[in-house]
């Protein structure tokens, strides 16, 4: 008879974590459901999860240890002990550390694995490397910097609250492919009668669903922001007590605000002036929901930081902030989970306190420097009494001065690379830099799931165990109100590891003189200290999660004395800590770097303007290309343009086409749609092709169609923080001369 048997645990599929039930039959995990009872997702199950035993068991995952043996790049591989791998890896480390300084270590890391690669966090910050480079830097650096500056924390963390909410506002991001889970969210506030306000360049799902819908020029967000201040001050629908009380820099702000009329607005952005006045007489009409989003993150020199101060300012002076169905900021969790100090954040200050070198951008983005993470988490400590749970965003270096130190020593020089939780080829702006940089370091070590593009470059290849086969806190970067523990629901298969097994292996073998506990849950159970319990204890109880006060307490800020995390204590619309790193604390409006009118000769070229970066299910970023069960639903990217466009083109829905921008060109399949501009195009991003050969020059088709390839990465291009402009550049397009020829890719699983 056979035995069956449910696990419950969080799915890591994406970041979201819905809780879900692992069905297994004698051992063998035959499907997933959502689990209707558990803390997240409410029983949500999406379309993913009839990939996970496919995932799980796929002939295409790494089981063992690889080390390379020909040419960096050839495809050649032979299988190697963990053992073997890590006493060579550590040797070298060792090695480099002696005669380059422990800063020559770097790490490209992302986030499918956790979410987070926070164990490397803890490794570089012990070993004494700024170094740490993280896919939160595009996901979302930005708009932290600016919030963490201006409130002393976050505030995008927390969904509409059905029947509080009284408007929702999606600006640049689209829920139903790339957060279903707020999505149900938003959509049970509209039952309850919320208002949906979407601002998008596209009429996507979300905006097919809105009560009102701007439709920017890409990238003039900024603009917008300003409008919406504008109006917002001149008919007094600011919250004047909040602002009186609790802000500064309110004058320079009203005083820039002056200028950016809803004529002039409407002139730059293409908005109406209608849509303007509606939007933020609706706004002020609260509580009203900001769902966090990233696109402001990805607009470019100028345009990027005017957007995520405008809408930051937006949300404090309607009196937003840590308001219920507003804009809780969450906080930490200080009676339950000591994150903050078993990441050893200090370690990492404290070795720059003492050293003469910074993260290798400090002085291109001193916004992201060890100065600016002093400054801004000291600040965050006297309100909150300990620093933010990932202060990297104050300090993360930009993808391409790692590239640049790898490749030409400047300002010094990183020999070693971690490439962990993350694929930086498909993933990252500057596909050619990182690239050259990947073939030139000393060290390349990479941990996933797949060979990937990344992957196929590394020197060694290391197999990492998922979600179902590891113990689990949900931890959210240490930035999250809710902390989940789970037991781990399968025995890892071969010689899978999980990403902290890993460091703390590297740890001991380099001598590292902290506390690395034996076992992933053991380290769990030092993060959960406070608590008095251990993880363990926590999964195995009827309340096996901890939740700070976000969601029953509101308005912080103004019990205790606490005030805000700022150094003035108060929210700080012109954000001192901003000033002190050279910039303008209250930003004018600036065209994208480009554009019509900021590179007219380039655009006489390049007519179109280009957005990607979107989500596009059922893929999470780069993720699950290889899973039949789901490449079914979409198997070749696209590029959506407007019909008047193809007509120009000459080009029909389904035609392969070239996008081309100074860099070179990618070959995607036209969608033809009304839902987006004349003058506009978006091209899907994240592409590879796993059926195609791994070894260089094809390393899975990343040339192909991969829009990274031909977005750049220059510093001049990228926004105040370093982050890169994936929306509001300049492209053509034309009928590719031939077609994608694999238009049915073939798998062979469970083989």
């Amino acid at each position: 008879m056979a035995r069956d048997e449910v696990k419950v645990c969080g799915c890591h599929l994406c970041w979201h974590q819905c809780e879900v039930r692992l069905h297994v039959e004698d051992g063998i995990l035959k499907h997933v459901t959502g689990n209707p009872n558990g803390v997240t997702g409410g029983g949500y199950g999406c379309e993913r999860l009839a990939g996970v035993p496919e995932f799980h068991y796929s002939s295409k995952r790494l089981n063992h240890p690889r080390k390379r043996v020909g040419k960096r790049g050839s495809g050649r591989w032979e299988r190697v002990t963990w053992e073997e791998a890590l006493d060579d890896i550590a040797a070298r480390l060792l090695a480099i550390r002696e005669e380059s300084g422990p800063e020559a270590l770097a790490k490209l890391g992302g986030t499918i694995h956790g979410p987070a690669d926070w164990a490397s966090w803890r490794f570089f910050n012990q070993w004494g490397s700024p170094n740490s480079f993280n896919t939160g830097k595009d996901c979302g650096q930005a708009n932290t910097i600016v919030e963490c500056t201006m409130y002393g924390w976050d505030s995008l963390g927390v969904a509409p609250m059905p029947g509080k909410s009284r408007n929702i506002v999606l600006w640049g991001s689209n829920p139903p492919e790339s957060a279903a889970v707020k999505w149900n969210s938003i959509r049970a506030c509209q039952d309850r009668g919320a208002r949906l306000i979407v601002v998008d360049p596209r009429f996507s799902e979300a905006a097919s669903y809105a009560d009102l819908w701007l439709q920017p020029r890409p990238a003039t967000d900024g603009a917008l922001g300003w409008g919406v201040i504008h109006i917002l001050i001149e008919e007094g629908l600011y919250d004047k007590e909040f602002v009186e009380r609790w802000c500064t820099g309110f004058d320079q702000v009203t005083e820039k605000a002056k200028k950016y009329s809803p004529e002039r607005v409407s002139k730059i952005t293409g908005v109406p002036v209608g849509k303007i006045l509606r939007f933020a007489r609706a706004y002020a009409d609260g509580p009203t929901n900001y769902v966090w989003s990233l696109s402001g993150c990805h607009y470019g020199n100028g345009a990027g930081y005017a957007a995520v101060y405008t809408q930051a300012v937006i949300r404090a002076i309607t009196g937003n902030i840590d308001r219920e169905g507003g804009n809780p900021m969450t906080g930490p969790l200080p009676n339950q989970v000591d994150w903050y100090n078993a990441m050893g954040w200090d370690l990492l200050v404290e070795h720059l306190e003492h050293s003469d070198r910074d993260s290798v951008t400090a002085n291109r983005f001193p916004v992201c420097s060890k100065a600016s993470l002093t400054r801004i988490n000291g600040a965050i400590k006297k309100a909150w009494g300990q620093g933010y749970g990932c202060p990297l965003y104050f300090l993360y270096p930009s993808s391409r001065g790692i590239y640049d130190a790898i490749r030409y020593g400047e300002p010094y020089p990183i020999r070693a690379l971690f490439i962990h939780a993350g694929n930086p080829l498909v993933t990252l702006a500057g596909a050619r830099d990182c690239y050259e940089a990947l073939k030139k370091v000393d060290l390349l070590v990479g941990m996933d799931f797949f060979m990937t593009p990344s992957m196929a470059l590394c020197d060694y290849v290391l197999p990492a165990a998922s979600w179902i086969e590891r113990p689990h806190t949900m931890l959210y970067w240490g930035v999250s109100a809710t902390a989940i523990a789970y037991e781990q629901p399968l025995p890892a298969l071969y010689e899978r590891k999980d990403d902290y097994w890993l460091w703390k292996e590297l740890a001991h073998r380099v001598g590292l003189p902290y506390e690395w506990p034996d076992t992933l849950e053991s380290m769990y159970d030092l993060i959960l200290r406070p608590s008095g319990r251990t993880h363990a204890q926590v999964a195995n109880s009827s309340q096996y999660y901890f939740e700070s006060d976000t969601g029953r307490e509101f308005e912080r800020y103004a019990k205790e004395g606490r005030g805000f995390g700022t150094a003035s204590g108060k929210c700080e619309l012109a954000p001192s800590a901003l000033a002190a790193c050279g910039l303008d604390p209250v930003p004018d409006y600036v065209e994208p770097p480009q554009s019509r009118s900021r590179t007219p000769e380039l655009a006489r070229e390049y007519p179109l303007t280009l957005i990607s970066g979107s989500r596009v299910r059922p893929y999470w970023h780069t993720s699950y290309r290889e899973l039949s069960s789901l490449r079914w639903r979409h198997e070749l990217p696209e590029t959506q343009m407007h019909p008047e466009t193809a007509r120009a083109f000459g080009i029909v829905n389904g035609d392969t086409v070239l996008v081309e921008t100074p860099l070179g060109s990618v070959r995607q399949r036209a969608c033809v749609t009304t839902a987006i501009a004349p003058d506009v195009v978006h091209a899907e991003a994240f592409w590879y092709y796993p059926e195609q050969p791994a070894e260089d020059p094809y390393l899975f088709g990343v040339w192909d169609s991969n829009i990274n390839a031909i977005i750049p990465d220059d510093y001049d291009v990228c926004d105040f923080a370093g982050d890169h402009p994936y929306r509001g550049l300049l492209c053509r397009i034309r009928k590719a001369e031939t077609p994608l020829d694999f238009e049915r890719p073939v798998f062979n699983e469970f083989d």
